[in-house]
């Protein structure tokens, strides 16, 4: 982007202010120029520049990669050139003119000391034959009865026995944590425990997008609301600025189809005496394809989905998108009472947020691989290195002892 001269950004709290900023780029004044209203505008550039900020840290993923690579080719070469300095040093050591190669021939040569030794020690007739015979028996009967397995009492049986008794047991505390595994994946999935954990969750990310805001967020899941008898709405967000209130409703189990996603919603805004809410589902998995990561009914209730399955993270980003939609919405219908809208512009841009995000969780998917996998490569890096030194240190004391 070019712009006629260099204008002061402020940067102050929550906010960013260029003061007479002027864009001559003709690729944005053609973009901007679709949008009618000065309102429209606004959006199109600030979505803009929000979509070119997250490109820039996602390219902090490939520079990543290239510093494993730059690192491995560092360390390849160091290993080869300590490797080429060994393989010279094992040579004039070891080679045939060497002074190992001659030490063994003294003593281990055809004419050897050592050599004549074994041959007298070991001969028929020798002295470790004779004792042989007499430990073992003729023909080895001794030591064969010892060895026997099946034998009671010989050492090789309570081997066996004890080798029995560690099977068994490692099996049978296999098959208790398999069972235990089992039996808390259904708790969760069956009783609230699950669901404490994910309003955990979903509180500490929405007190992080109202931190520093004059904005406020309360949990409310414990107390009854405006319906006899009923707790619905989990938090409520207060927007000192308007007074707006948009409930949020935490869910982490499956199972809702889009009519029951739409009565939980108009329930929790009734209940909570709302202008506007929030549903948040633990995963897109738990409910139906057609509703999706990102999806709005009514232009006053929004569904969200925090990760693609229950073994995935929740990602703070997806809820982040949802509570400034929901924020403007509630914003919008306070300063526009009454105004009329464009239902077909309002979903193509809805389709447009639940395509971004599909987006994003594919590439935080791609970017969370990518670290694991350097991660296991600076971790193979140091266990090569390791093992390296130490067979050269082998070989060093090798060469000390041989002179």
């Amino acid at each position: 982007m070019a712009t006629e001269e260099v204008h002061p950004i402020e940067v102050e709290d929550d906010r960013v202010r260029i003061t007479e900023f002027e864009v001559t780029d003709s690729t944005v004044v053609d973009y901007l120029e679709n949008f009618e209203t000065n309102v429209e505008r606004t959006d199109a550039f600030t979505q803009a520049l929000r979509i070119g900020v997250t490109t820039m840290e996602l390219a902090e993923t490939s520079q990543q990669e290239e510093f494993v690579e730059r690192k491995f080719s560092e360390m390849q070469r160091d290993l080869q050139t300590e490797i080429n300095r060994v393989e010279q040093e094992v040579e004039e050591r070891f080679g045939d003119e060497g002074d190992v190669p001659k030490i063994l021939d003294t003593h281990l040569g055809p004419e050897g000391r050592l050599k004549q030794q074994i041959e007298t020690a070991f001969s028929e007739g020798g002295p470790f034959t004779e004792r042989l015979d007499e430990e073992l028996g003729e023909n080895g009967e001794r030591i064969q009865k010892a060895l026997d397995p099946d034998t009671e009492g010989t050492p090789t049986y309570r081997l066996k026995q004890t080798l029995q008794d560690e099977v068994r047991s490692l099996r049978d505390k296999i098959e208790e944590e398999a069972t235990a595994e089992e039996t808390e994946a259904e708790l969760r999935q069956r009783t609230t425990l699950k669901g404490d954990d994910f309003e955990d969750t979903v509180e500490n990310i929405l007190s992080d997008l109202v931190y520093n805001t004059s904005d406020e967020v309360e949990y409310t899941g414990d107390t009854l609301g405006e319906l006899s008898g009923r707790k619905v709405g989990d938090f409520v967000i207060t927007l000192n600025d308007t007074g707006q209130r948009i409930v949020v409703e935490a869910k982490s189990d499956k199972g809702y189809s889009q009519r029951d996603i739409k009565e939980e919603l108009a329930a929790a805004v009734e209940n909570r005496d709302a202008d506007y809410g929030l549903i948040v589902f633990e995963c897109e998995s738990y409910i139906p394809n057609k509703v999706g990561y990102f999806h709005e009914f009514d232009t006053e209730r929004l569904s969200v989905a925090l990760s693609e399955s229950n073994e995935d993270d929740a990602e703070p980003a997806f809820l982040r998108i949802a509570y400034n939609w929901a924020k403007t919405r509630a914003v919008q219908g306070y300063v526009d009472a009454g105004t009329a809208f464009d239902p077909e512009a309002v979903q193509n841009a809805v389709s447009e947020v639940g395509d971004s995000i599909n987006r994003f969780s594919s590439i935080r998917t791609k970017t969370t691989s990518i670290r694991k996998t350097a991660n296991d490569i600076d971790a193979t890096l140091d266990e090569i290195e390791g093992e390296v030194k130490s067979e050269l240190a082998d070989i060093r004391t090798e060469i000390q002892t041989a002179e």
